[in-house]
């Protein structure tokens, strides 16, 4: 049902892409002097529809960055319990019988630590 779904959207997607670039194939310069207008210093000649998939390409590399870089806090959380369970794992390895019984001595609080 989803490549079903996918080729209903997706060709017809293609084919208005493809009369687009078939129908603007006119040059333009892109100038990147804002200063100079007649000779700018920095300019690309390119067709329209090339300035157009340009600017779609640069928007997706920049979205997937900043989505990358938004999701480092779960990847470094994954890390760290995959480390974790790593070390679990081993300290099980050898104590097969779990954790020694812990003393309730131990787990009295510090005097001027807690109330």
């Amino acid at each position: 049902m989803r490549r079903v779904l996918r080729w209903i959207i997706g060709a017809p997607i293609i084919i208005v892409v493809m009369f687009f670039a078939v129908a603007n194939r006119q040059w333009v310069t892109l100038s990147l002097d804002p200063i100079n207008e007649t000779n700018p210093a920095y300019a690309l000649d390119m067709p329209v529809w090339m300035l157009l998939f340009l600017g779609i390409f640069i928007g997706i590399i920049v979205g997937w960055f900043y989505c990358w870089r938004a999701q480092a806090k779960w990847r470094k959380l994954a890390r760290e319990r995959q480390i974790e369970i790593t070390r679990l794992r081993n300290e099980l390895m050898v104590n097969p019988q779990g954790p020694a019984k812990v003393d309730p001595q131990m787990l009295t609080p510090l005097p001027g630590f807690m109330p």
